[in-house]
Parts: structure tokens; sequence; C-alpha cells
């Protein structure tokens, strides 16, 4: 037990004896490098939305484009033509017939239709007639309202010409040139009508020579839309002359 409490003793010296101070350990760290922390801008502050004020967009009223309507050309124009009603045709004529040219337009529906209405009044005026071989002549000194001598040649084929009487007394010849040339019991027609019978082939050709000279009269004249009516009292009868295809006939209608 002595021992055993020396040898403790012993160790305790030891222990406490001082020891030389041991040699630092120094130690190498080789740190691998961080990153650079890169320059970062600050985020932006975004305002939010729910306090942003917002100009509203207007609210446009749609408009329609009006429908066009497409404007077509036609190709043709139709035109109805009603045939007349005679007498209502009358009715609405600004001028009548007179005398008996009355008479004759009245009972004839189809020489109303074809004069049509009446441009003048019934004009009493001079006139002539002389008769040819294919035909006759028949001069008046105005043809109703138109103070303008008029000649109508009058063949048998159904047609007629009208001329204005140019003659001058005093001016024209009284005979024309072709009188010499007259065959036996055959004349040239005079004044007016020779000078119109002279200068017109087709009236010469067409009335062929004079049977006797002209003789003088008394007329009556109505113009028409599409012709006219004479009456020559030397006949007692009255002559219609239509406008269309210058035709003519003879009526028995006495003024």
């Amino acid at each position: 037990m002595l021992r055993i409490a020396l040898f403790s003793a012993l160790l305790m010296l030891v222990g406490c004896a001082p020891q030389p101070p041991a040699a630092p350990i120094v130690l190498i760290v080789t740190a691998t490098p961080r990153p650079p922390t890169p320059n970062l801008s600050p985020t932006p502050v975004i305002a939010p939305l729910i306090n942003l004020t917002l100009t509203p967009r207007p609210t446009a009223t749609p408009t329609r484009s009006p429908a066009l309507t497409p404007t077509l050309t036609p190709s043709f124009t139709v035109t109805y033509t009603d045939t007349p009603d005679p007498l209502s045709a009358v009715s609405t004529c600004a001028i009548a017939p007179q005398g008996g040219f009355a008479t004759l337009y009245n009972r004839d529906p189809e020489l109303r239709q074809a004069l049509g209405c009446a441009l003048s009044l019934a004009t009493p005026v001079n006139g002539a007639v002389q008769d040819f071989e294919n035909g006759r002549m028949v001069w008046i000194s105005a043809l109703a309202d138109v103070p303008s001598g008029t000649i109508y040649a009058i063949f048998n084929t159904g047609q007629y010409a009208r001329y204005v009487d140019t003659w001058l007394e005093g001016v024209d010849p009284v005979q024309p040139s072709l009188s010499e040339s007259a065959p036996s019991g055959r004349i040239a027609p005079i004044r007016g009508f020779g000078k119109v019978w002279a200068l017109n082939a087709a009236a010469r050709n067409g009335l062929g020579w004079a049977l006797a000279p002209e003789s003088s009269t008394g007329a009556q004249v109505q113009r028409f839309e599409r012709g006219e009516l004479v009456f020559v009292a030397a006949l007692n009868q009255t002559y219609v002359f239509l406008a269309q295809g210058s035709r003519w006939r003879l009526e028995n209608a006495p003024f």
C-alpha cells in the first residue's frame, strides 16, 4: 500500500513538472475561390395592377354601311304602245276638225289614227287644178296657217309629192322651156305648175303632159299631225293627204 502511495505521488510530481511547449502545427489550407457575386440591378418595384388608373377604351357603336342598291343599266328600254281609242283621241285633241272635215274625220277611225290631231283650223284659200295624163296637180295659196303656196303632184299610183310654190310673176317665165315639145293634143303646164313640172323629173315623168289648161277654184285646208285635208270646190270632194307613205285618197265629203 505504501508502495502504491509512493508511486502515485511520484506520478503526480512528474505530471506537475513543467513541460516544453509543443511546436505549433501550421496548416495551409487552399480554398477554392467563390465566384464573384454578380452586381444585380435592384428588382423594379411594379405597382400593383389594382392601383393603376386605366383610361377606359371608348365603346364604339358599330356603324353598318348602308346596303347598296345596285344600279343596273338596262340593255333596252321597254316601250308600251297602246292602240289609242279613236273616240278618246278626238276628245283629247286641242283643235277639232271643222265642217265636212269633221264629218269625214269622225266617221273613220282609221283616218283619225292615221292623221292624228288637227294642228290648225280649217282655212279658206285660193286654189287651182289641172288634169294630166297620169294624174292631177292642185295648187293652194296657203297651207292653212302656213302662209306659203303649195303644189301637190297627185299620181294615179296612189302616191303624191308636195312642193313649195316658188314661182314669182315677173321673175320666172310663164311657160317652161319644154312647152314646145308637147305632142299633139297635149300641153305643158304654166306658171307655178309649169315650174314644178319642168324642174322635177319625178313630177314630170309621173304625171306626163297636161290634158287641159289649169282652172281656178276655191278650197279649204286643215293641217294635222300626219297629213292634210284639202277640199277642192271645183271637184266638190276632199283630198286626204297622208304623210306616212305619201299616200292620198279622194273622199266624197263636201265642206
